[in-house]
């Protein structure tokens, strides 16, 4: 999404605050925090409860963010913090095909709670959030389109 919206491909993006600086000429407005909950298939054993503990993933499928992106990045700090060593069975770029492959039973996966209709997943025990700060990303040398402009006064 940076690389498109710096070559001009898209007027806008909305991404998780990386934690190296973007590159001119972009900017980044701060728009949300959002936290990542673990999601798990319909049958699994942590099914149904509010809270698990780190070193419950041990071992266990996970369906993952593609490697690179800075979810990936903040999940993967918090699995290495705890000591634990995913098995990662699938990589993808979007929530939907997480929660998708999280249904179908290939493994457990961490969402935003946002994605979750009326909240729900499983945070962590010890009570640390997991967690990322969203932000709208554009060219702070162009003036944005009347589009981008209705959206990001969306936003609030």
């Amino acid at each position: 999404v940076i690389d498109a919206v710096a070559a001009g491909e898209l007027d806008l993006g909305v991404i998780t605050v990386p934690d190296e600086p973007l590159p001119a000429p972009l900017s980044l407005k701060p728009w949300v925090d959002d936290e990542l909950v673990l999601i798990v298939p319909p049958a699994h054993a942590l099914a149904g409860r509010r809270q698990f503990r780190f070193a419950e993933l041990e071992g266990l499928p996970l369906v993952m963010f593609e490697a690179g992106s800075a979810v990936r990045a903040r999940i993967d700090g918090a699995l290495h913090r705890a000591g634990v060593r995913p098995e990662i069975v699938m990589e993808l770029r979007s929530l939907e095909s997480i929660q998708q492959m999280v249904a179908q039973g290939i493994g457990a996966g961490f969402v935003s709670r946002y994605a979750l209709p009326g909240g729900g997943g499983l945070v962590p025990a010890d009570g640390r959030s997991l967690s990322r700060e969203l932000a709208v990303c554009q060219r702070a040398d162009r003036a944005p389109s009347a589009a981008a402009r209705a959206f990001l006064s969306s936003l609030g």
